[in-house]
């Protein structure tokens, strides 16, 4: 009876396992309360939302743990994702730190861990018995520091201080015995470059923090002021201020005829045209012309002219090709008559030609947008072409011109005062732009255009890799030219970050900070100093010192953050993912 009671027992477990409620009677426990939404009407098995293998029933999911997979691991992390990660983001959500790739985390990681002190005891004793991780930053699951069905009060996002550090190289006791010191060991561009100590000493009383930064709306981070509140009041874009000044004295060369003699008749104004050398805009515009680009790989070859157009003409002469004298002269006649065409067939041309020399799509935003630049300026490209060629239509379309005939063709110049922050020199041949405001958008774009281009390097052909490398060339040209912009502003590859950002994750370790609670203890003028310092003199020029403060000091934060005081566990100014899900 007792071998017969025990069979007919198992018999009716394996007919109810097999049922379609079996999983209501084994689930381990209630959903927190961010997933009770999900959880089915009682009596009503729903596993399958989060368990991809629940679908099939009981015997699978008990086949899937048996097989000691990943199967099961992965399939619940495609779940998890579908709700807490956007598609972009997907691809790395399950990286270490949730980042592209782990060097963007590791050297300045390594460089931290160096100061670190004792180990925790129980880590240590963990790495005896179990061997110290695996980092793979291929692999990693949602439930390795999330964990479900633990009630609906439940945290899913609280972690031990020792969970957080099982994976990390060097581990250490707390927050107050043996966490490194704070240093300055990554430095974060936030877009402007701003060294508070050199400009406190330009004020009477020092630097008055709260006159550039406000609190955002909670309180957490501190935001910078944009430049007509914080800046204006000493860089009004005016003769009387030195940065105003600079850019009013530095016009930035846009187009100049060269000055050129041929053998053959050309249409040229040759007593007009006096440019020693080709402007950088306008070289990078003309690398946009399939036909003109071998000509200026030549007049920029490092080996060769290297950018001197008279060296230039003595290779010609040497080498017995004048003539190409005059293909270049047509190809910047050909560059004239596009910049001065206001049709939509002139905007195209122009498009095409962008598109060509910056290596970017035809629908480029900011390629799109400095060709609305260029359009703007058709009505000074007009009247440069009147002044210099005004046959020039007539000469493109084939037609026997005479450079003689064109000084009862000009008309009555304009005057640079009328044309904006243009300038046209009508003795030089020569059109130059001075930017006329802060944020000037036509430097702007063009900074941005050229940022954006650098890098191009997939697929390129011989004629790509040219203009990649008078790209690089003109760039640097340019540096000097774009100065009153770089000069606060920072440029990074594609990106340029025109506005100040206030606190930005730091991927020495993904810091968090929340102003508020800390500001209101300390609320007595100069509060802010407390925390941050200023570097003086006798600061020791090795330690990096972003923006010009000291690294922050440990003792500060850990004289509150202590066992028994403030909260001193790692999720208090740390998080996991680079970006929150």
């Amino acid at each position: 009876m007792t071998i017969g009671a025990g069979l007919f027992t198992v018999a009716v477990l394996l007919v109810w396992l097999m049922s379609p409620n079996s999983l209501t009677m084994v689930s381990p426990g209630t959903l927190s309360a961010a997933h009770l939404a999900i959880e089915p009407p009682p009596g009503v098995p729903n596993c399958q939302v989060c368990h991809k293998g629940a679908e099939s029933g009981f015997g699978r999911w008990l086949s899937m743990i048996a097989s000691q997979t990943e199967t099961h691991s992965v399939e619940v992390n495609q779940q998890c994702l579908g709700c807490h990660f956007s598609e972009t983001d997907q691809a790395i959500a399950m990286k270490v730190h949730s980042a592209a790739e782990l060097s963007e985390i590791s050297p300045a990681v390594e460089e931290l861990s160096m100061l670190a002190g004792p180990t925790s005891f129980l880590l240590g004793l963990s790495d005896q018995v179990h061997g110290e991780p695996m980092l793979d930053q291929t692999q990693g699951t949602c439930s390795t520091c999330h964990n479900e069905h633990e009630g609906a009060a439940h945290d899913m996002k609280v972690m031990s201080d020792i969970q957080c550090q099982v994976c990390h190289t060097n581990q250490f006791e707390s927050f107050n015995d043996g966490h490194p010191a704070f240093t300055s060991a990554t430095s974060i561009s936030s877009g402007i470059k701003f060294d508070h100590a050199k400009h406190q000493p330009r004020f009477d009383d020092g630097l008055d923090c709260q006159s550039c930064h406000q609190a955002d709306a909670e309180g957490k981070t501190m935001l910078v002021s944009p430049f007509e509140n914080s800046c204006q009041g000493c860089h009004e874009q005016r003769s009387k201020d030195h940065h105003g000044d600079a850019i009013k004295k530095n016009p930035v060369p846009f187009l100049q005829l060269p000055e050129m003699e041929f053998e053959d008749p050309v249409y040229w104004p040759a007593e007009l045209a006096v440019g020693e050398n080709l402007t950088p805009m306008m070289t990078l515009l003309l690398a946009g012309d399939d036909e003109a680009l071998p000509l200026l790989s030549e007049i920029y070859d490092g080996d060769g002219a290297a950018g001197d157009m008279f060296e230039w003409f003595f290779i010609l002469e040497d080498e017995g090709e004048p003539e190409k004298k005059a293909q270049l002269a047509t190809a910047i006649k050909k560059l004239v008559s596009e910049l001065a065409d206001y049709s939509s067939s002139g905007e195209k041309a122009r498009t095409v030609r962008l598109s060509k020399a910056f290596s970017l799509e035809a629908t480029d935003p900011e390629l799109q947008t400095l060709q609305a630049e260029l359009s703007a300026a058709n009505f000074v490209m007009q009247m440069f072409k009147q002044r210099y060629l005004p046959q020039l239509e007539d000469d493109l379309a084939g037609e026997e011109v005479d450079a003689t005939d064109d000084e009862e063709l000009t008309t009555d110049w304009m005057a640079s005062k009328h044309m904006s922050g243009w300038r046209v020199d009508s003795d030089e041949g020569a059109i130059s732009y001075r930017a006329v405001a802060h944020s000037d958008s036509w430097l702007k774009t063009w900074i941005e255009t050229l940022g954006k281009s650098q890098g191009k390097t997939a697929q390129m052909t011989s004629m790509d890799e040219m203009r990649a490398g008078l790209r690089a060339l003109m760039l640097d040209e340019l540096s000097g030219d774009f100065k009153s912009c770089t000069k606060c502003h920072t440029v990074q590859g594609e990106a340029a970050p025109w506005s100040a950002a206030g606190r930005l994750y730091d991927a020495s370790g993904f810091t968090k900070f929340n102003h508020r609670p800390h500001m209101a203890m300390l609320n007595e003028p100069g509060n802010c100093l407390t925390c941050h310092i200023p570097k003086n003199e006798s600061s020791d020029a090795s330690i990096a010192m972003p923006r010009g403060f000291l690294p922050h000091d440990k003792e500060t934060c850990s004289s509150c953050h202590a066992p028994g005081k403030a909260n001193n566990t790692c999720l208090n100014c740390h998080q996991y993912h680079h970006e929150r899900p």
